[in-house]
């Protein structure tokens, strides 16, 4: 048995690059297991499966079912980590990833990431892609500072690892098109597109952080007030927030703004 939700990726580039995959090509008629089986195939090659861990996955719906993923820490005689894939959800109380079978092959296909699926701007705002623990799982003080980097790795496939990152790879999370970089404690990156008439942060309860915010601008240009002052911030500027200040967005613009957000420090 699940608890409720109880984590959330709250979304307040470098380079896009296209590169040949090692594997086949996703195909949308591939069961959720095949899929599976092509991440830890996958991440079998990954420094990240160095860590000791055992999570759940539950696919929901037709053709859904639940599978366990094993991370053994260490390496096989071949030079690759030891990462399992078995039927049913973990004998010891874990995490758990929850989404459907469309959300899956939309990630397996790279239409959109991982974090990105799971972005929203509170926890009671549904998103596609949601990490859930079971009944009885206790984690530590540490554990999202070490499951939200492995979320990362797990899911995006190959070296090096990219994500895409415009309008159809976004969803739409505080109000503008949004596609997840990489999160890690004391850091997180996004991308954003406020397009004409979109408003970033209109609720005030989203107005403040407790870390400090860099908006960089690299395309168009979006309105914004931050600590009550009105500014508009142009392609190849950097606008600076300090933790505690309120800010909102709007693009009155007929083009559409793209910014990258940095979000870091204590709390971050």
């Amino acid at each position: 048995m699940l608890k409720n939700k109880t984590f959330f990726i709250e979304i307040s580039a470098f380079l896009f690059c296209v590169f040949s995959l090692a594997f086949s090509q996703p195909g949308q008629d591939r069961s959720a297991e095949e899929i599976l089986r092509s991440y830890v195939e996958d991440f079998r090659s990954d420094p990240a499966a160095s860590a000791l861990l055992t999570f759940g996955i539950i696919i929901k719906g037709d053709a859904g079912g639940e599978w366990q993923v094993t991370v053994g820490g260490g390496k096989k005689e071949d030079g690759r980590y030891q990462v399992e894939l078995s039927g049913g959800l973990p004998a010891k109380a874990s995490a758990v990833y929850t989404l459907d079978l469309g959300t899956l092959r939309k990630i397996d296909g790279g239409e959109i990431n991982a974090l990105t699926a799971m972005g929203r701007a509170r926890s009671s705002d549904p998103a596609p892609m949601d990490i859930e623990f079971m009944e009885g799982f206790q984690p530590d003080a540490d554990f999202f500072a070490r499951f939200i980097p492995f979320t990362f790795h797990f899911w995006t496939r190959a070296f090096p690892e990219t994500v895409n990152f415009d309008r159809k790879h976004s969803r739409e999370v505080h109000g503008a098109n949004m596609v997840v970089f990489y999160y890690q404690q004391g850091l997180r990156s996004a991308w954003a597109q406020i397009e004409k008439g979109q408003r970033v942060n209109s609720d005030p309860r989203d107005q403040i952080n407790p870390f400090p915010t860099m908006i960089i601008g690299i395309r168009g240009q979006a309105a914004a007030k931050i600590g009550g002052h009105e500014v508009v911030l142009q392609a190849g500027q950097m606008a600076f927030i300090p933790a505690g200040v309120s800010h909102e967005a709007w693009n009155p613009f007929d083009e559409p703004a793209e910014i990258v957000l940095l979000m870091f420090g204590e709390g971050a």
